[in-house]
């Protein structure tokens, strides 16, 4: 009886969460592998936000405003943080995170 060769099972390595707010604006958090020199996986993180399902999305950017260092901490929460800690939190972003490298079988809407 010959060997039987399983393949591995696909990885995901690209994994998007679109949530609505209560106030109808809609956010688009993507979050991939990449494969630098080495072949060592380093994790890419954007959020895309947008008003209404009509407009455009919009790339949030991702480093604080001038000046945040001089802030006190309520202005640096309140206006300090990048676009993209205004827009989405920690916790939306690791919950998209987490779900690099599972298997594509557990996702109900896997699109390769």
């Amino acid at each position: 009886m010959a060997p039987t060769i399983e393949s591995p099972p696909e990885l995901a390595t690209r994994v998007t969460r679109d949530i609505v707010r209560p106030d109808g604006r809609l956010v688009r958090i993507v979050a991939q592998t990449l494969f630098g020199a080495g072949l060592h996986p380093s994790t890419d993180v954007y959020v895309l936000r947008r008003d209404n399902e009509t407009q455009p999305w919009h790339l949030c950017n991702d480093r604080p405003v001038p000046g945040w260092r001089e802030m006190p901490l309520e202005q640096y929460i309140r206006e300090g943080r990048s676009e993209m800690l205004r827009t989405v939190s920690w916790g939306e972003i690791f919950s998209v995170t987490r779900l690099l490298g599972k298997p594509l079988s557990q996702f109900a809407h896997a699109s390769a």
